[in-house]
C-alpha cells in the first residue's frame, strides 16, 4: 500500500496534500501548529474498519506526546530565571488520545520557594495559575511583576518547542498512521 501521506511537511506555511479520499490537506501555519484537514474523518473511517485501529493510534500518539513533553521540560530549563518555567513544565503530561496531546496537571500545587503552599493563606497557587505568566511573560501590572517580560504570542518554552519540533511531530504521526494502516490491513 502506498503512503497515506506521501509528502512530508516542509517549512512554515507549507501545504501537503495527503490522499484521504482526495480531500485532505495538512497546513502548517505560523503560531497555530499543525492542522490536517480531513484527518478526523479518515481516522473515523479506519476506526470503523478495524477495532484495533484506535488502540494502536493512541499508543503511537502517546509516544510522540511523551517525547515532546520531555523536550519541553528541557527547553524550560534554558529560560533565564527558569525556576517557574521548570516547575510548570514538570506538570505537563502526555494524554492517551488518538492525536498527540499534552495536558497540564493544573490543579496540582505550584512549588513556590518564597511562599510555599503550606504558608499561604487562602487558595493555594496551582500550576495553572502560573503557566501563562511563565510561558508568555508579564510585567505590565503589579500582579505580574514576578514573570519575565511579556513576549506576546511567541512564548518562552512550550510553544517554541512545539514550533521547533512540528515537522518531526507531523512526520512521526503520519508515519505511525501509515504503519498502523499497513499492519491492520486497512485500505
Amino acid at each position: 500500500m502506498a503512503s497515506v501521506f506521501p509528502n512530508l511537511p516542509g517549512d512554515i506555511g507549507s501545504v501537503i496534500r495527503p490522499r484521504l479520499g482526495g480531500g485532505g490537506e495538512a497546513l502548517l501555519t505560523p503560531g497555530v501548529g499543525i492542522q490536517v484537514k480531513g484527518l478526523a474523518e479518515f481516522l473515523r473511517k479506519c476506526d470503523r474498519k478495524s477495532p484495533e485501529f484506535s488502540k494502536e493510534m493512541r499508543k503511537a500518539a502517546y509516544a510522540i506526546a511523551k517525547d515532546l513533553s520531555v523536550k519541553i521540560v528541557a527547553e524550560a530549563g534554558t529560560v533565564s530565571r527558569s525556576r517557574q518555567a521548570v516547575a510548570v513544565a514538570k506538570g505537563l503530561r502526555a494524554k492517551n488520545d488518538r492525536y498527540p496531546t499534552i495536558s497540564l496537571r493544573g490543579q496540582s500545587p505550584f512549588p513556590s520557594k518564597s511562599r510555599p503552599p503550606r504558608k499561604r493563606q487562602g487558595r493555594p497557587v496551582t500550576r495553572a495559575d502560573v503557566f501563562f505568566g511563565a510561558e508568555f511573560g508579564g510585567g505590565a501590572t503589579p500582579r505580574t511583576q514576578q514573570f519575565l517580560r511579556h513576549r506576546g504570542r511567541s512564548g518562552y518554552f512550550f510553544w517554541p518547542t512545539v514550533r521547533k519540533n512540528k515537522n518531526s511531530i507531523a512526520k512521526e504521526y503520519l508515519e505511525a498512521i501509515d504503519r498502523v494502516v499497513k499492519d491492520l490491513g486497512i485500505d
